[in-house]
C-alpha cells in the first residue's frame, strides 16, 4: 500500500480550501491530531503555510494567501472584487468575466442571505490557477433553505439548490447565482451544514461529500487565468432570449444508492423544474430505474406540465430501454 504523504496533502488541502486546522487534516488523512499538526507546523517552517489564531482557534492558510474581512453593512460586492482584482496578474479578459461574476455573487449572497456580520474572502495562486474563498459567519446555506422550505435536511437543500431559481428571497433575488457560478469557474465548492458539494467543470463531474463542522458558508472557486470559457457561452447554454429557462439535473445527486425506484425520488427531482422550458436530466452514473420512477417523471409529471421538455442524456442501456418504454405507452 501506497504511504500517505501527509505534507503533501494538507499543502493541497491548504489551496483547495483556503485554510485548514489540525483536527480537519486528521480526519481527511486518518491520523492523529498531534501528527496533524507536526505536519502543518512543518510547512510553516518552510514557507508555504502561515499560522493564524491561537489555542484552540488556530488554522493555518496558505504562505502567499491575501485575507480581506469585510464587514457585510453597507458593503458593495463589486468593490469586494475591485480589491482582489488589483493582486491578480496574467489573467484572460475571458477568465476576469467568469472570475468578476463568480465573486460578485457570492459575496452578494453573503451580504443578503447568511446573517453573518462579516465575510472574509482570501485570494492565493496555484500555479496557473486563481483560488478564490468566500466565508462568512450565518447559519449556512443548506439550512437557511431548508428552514425557508421546510425540507427535511440539508440535503433536501442541496437538491433543490442544484437546479437554479431557489431563493429564500424571491422579492430581491432571482436564485440564479449558486447555479451559473458552479457551471461558470473550473472547479466549484460550496462547504456548509456538514456538506460539501463540488462542481469540477475540468472533468465534467461533481461530489458530495461531509464537510468539517463549522458555523457558515464557504465558498471557494477555482479558475485558470488563462481560461477561454466565456460568461456568454454558459449564459446562452440555459437561456432563451435573456430569461433563465433551461436547467441541468444530475440525477445521481438525489440517490441513496445507484437505483432508483419509487415515485417519490422522482417526485423529489421534479419539484420545482416546471419553472424551466427545458430540463435536461442527467443519468450519469446511474445503474438502474425502477418502472415507477420512469412513469413519475417521464409520463405523469409531463403531462401534468406540458410547458416544460425533459431531455434526458448520459443513459446507459437499461435506463434508455426503460425511459424508451414509457415514452411508448
Amino acid at each position: 500500500m501506497k504511504r500517505i504523504n501527509v505534507k503533501e496533502m494538507a499543502l493541497g488541502l491548504l489551496i483547495e480550501r483556503g485554510r485548514l486546522t489540525s483536527g480537519e487534516l486528521a480526519l481527511v488523512a486518518g491520523i492523529s491530531r498531534q501528527s496533524a499538526h507536526a505536519a502543518l507546523a512543518s510547512l510553516v517552517a518552510v514557507g508555504n503555510a502561515t499560522s493564524v489564531g491561537a489555542g484552540r482557534g488556530t488554522h493555518y492558510v496558505p504562505a502567499d494567501s491575501l485575507s480581506f474581512d469585510w464587514s457585510t453593512a453597507g458593503l458593495e460586492e463589486h468593490l469586494v472584487w475591485q480589491e482582489l482584482r488589483s493582486h491578480i496578474e496574467g489573467m484572460s479578459a475571458d477568465a476576469e468575466a467568469v472570475l468578476g461574476y463568480a465573486v460578485t455573487e457570492m459575496v452578494n449572497n453573503a451580504i443578503d442571505h447568511s446573517g453573518s456580520k462579516s465575510v472574509v474572502t482570501r485570494l492565493s495562486r496555484d500555479d496557473d490557477d486563481v483560488v478564490i474563498v468566500v466565508e462568512d459567519e450565518g447559519v449556512g446555506v443548506f439550512e437557511r433553505i431548508r428552514l425557508a422550505r421546510d425540507l427535511d435536511d440539508a440535503y433536501s437543500a442541496l437538491e433543490q439548490l442544484s437546479k437554479g431559481k431557489l431563493t429564500t428571497d424571491p422579492e430581491r433575488h432571482t436564485g440564479e447565482g449558486i447555479f451559473f457560478t458552479s457551471k461558470l469557474v473550473d472547479r466549484f465548492t460550496i462547504r456548509a451544514n456538514g456538506i460539501e458539494w463540488t462542481v469540477d467543470n475540468g472533468i465534467g463531474d461533481f461530489a458530495v461529500g461531509v464537510a468539517p463542522p463549522g458555523d457558515g458558508s464557504q465558498v471557494v472557486l477555482r479558475h485558470s487565468v488563462d481560461s477561454d470559457t466565456k460568461v456568454k457561452d454558459i449564459f446562452d447554454r440555459y437561456t432563451t432570449d435573456f430569461t433563465f429557462d433551461t436547467t441541468h439535473v444530475v440525477v445521481r445527486l438525489f440517490e441513496h444508492g445507484e437505483v432508483f425506484v419509487s415515485r417519490s425520488e422522482a417526485k423529489r427531482i421534479a419539484s420545482g423544474l416546471d419553472e424551466f422550458a427545458r430540463v435536461i436530466v442527467d443519468f450519469t452514473g446511474v445503474q438502474r430505474v425502477g418502472q415507477g420512477f420512469v412513469d413519475e417523471l417521464f409520463r405523469v409529471w409531463p403531462s401534468a406540465h406540458p410547458n416544460t421538455n425533459l431531455e434526458p442524456i448520459k443513459m446507459n442501456d437499461a435506463v434508455a430501454f426503460m425511459v424508451r418504454r414509457t415514452s411508448q405507452d
